[in-house]
């Protein structure tokens, strides 16, 4: 879940860059627990990547930041950055915030960070043209992992190297928390299925189950899919299953169209991505649906 954070960082720590401390949180029911007093354990992975957390051991962190940055040069190889991020974009590191448990997530997040614990983890982009602003991802450990993280970090990254601007500024129908962004765009076609579905693609690659065994029901047409947002066309499944297979057709049979795409998503040029997805209309609906049954055979 990608979300921006108008809130700015009032009741984070700082990071202590690259050290590690175990410690152990003491509940004192008198007192209001910071966040930094929570998340104790601190971990530079890189110069980009930081782990705040309250329970990670030491192989959990090694492990998590294993995976951080072989996504991190994954998603560059696949769109070719050379490591440029969008005009105006100061979000050069991206913190992990990771509760030991969901109740520990649901007991501190929402004060701490000033976000709804609804949900499997949130993405928090802040405001990326503000030196000093810090991207943060709050989630929680799963059966041992931390949840969402694949996904997650791939929308910093997004955000970062693809779009510009903060999660405000793009195409969508969402005014809830954090941001309550005042006039989210209501016209189609919005990003959400990209944002999504990408988050999904780069996170899993070819190995997603869930979405291969979608698409053997052939629910949408891929033309559809443009036109999914965020509280109107909307769903688990059409948003991250479904999102997942519109982004990797058209990563494997339309890359000259995402790229045009994305040279008008890293401008802001949102007037350029809608007259452009647009035109597309139904011209690669036949071609997504003989794809889908290839794909699901």
């Amino acid at each position: 879940m990608n979300k921006s954070n108008n809130i700015k960082n009032t009741a984070i720590g700082a990071v202590v860059s690259g050290l590690l401390m175990f410690g152990c949180t003491v509940n004192n029911t008198n007192k209001r627990e910071s966040l930094s007093d929570v998340l104790s354990q601190v971990h530079a992975c890189n110069e980009s990547i930081k782990i705040r957390s309250q329970q990670l051991t030491k192989l959990q962190i090694t492990e998590a930041c294993d995976t951080l940055v072989s996504i991190e040069s994954r998603f560059h190889e696949i769109f070719n950055t050379k490591d440029k991020p969008v005009a105006d974009d100061f979000n050069d590191v991206m913190r992990a915030n990771v509760y030991h448990t969901r109740d520990e997530y649901v007991r501190y997040a929402t004060d701490h960070f000033n976000m709804p614990t609804d949900n499997g983890g949130m993405y928090l982009e802040g405001y990326p043209d503000k030196k000093g602003n810090h991207a943060e991802f709050v989630a929680y450990e799963r059966q041992g992992k931390i949840w969402n993280l694949r996904h997650e970090f791939v929308h910093y990254l997004d955000g970062r190297f693809n779009k510009y601007g903060d999660y405000c500024n793009g195409l969508h129908d969402d005014h809830a928390g954090p941001e309550f962004c005042a006039s989210p765009n209501l016209a189609y076609p919005h990003v959400v299925w990209w944002a999504e579905g990408v988050g999904e693609y780069i996170a899993h690659g070819d190995n997603n189950q869930a979405a291969i065994k979608l698409a053997q029901q052939q629910v949408y047409q891929l033309s559809e899919l443009f036109n999914t947002s965020s509280n109107t066309n909307t769903g688990s499944n059409r948003v991250y299953r479904w999102g997942y297979l519109a982004v990797r057709f058209m990563m494997e049979q339309q890359r000259a169209e995402v790229e045009a795409m994305l040279d008008t998503l890293r401008q802001g040029d949102w007037s350029g991505y809608q007259k452009l997805v647009t035109g597309w209309g139904t011209r690669f609906d036949n071609d997504f649906s003989i794809w889908l049954v290839e794909l699901s055979k």
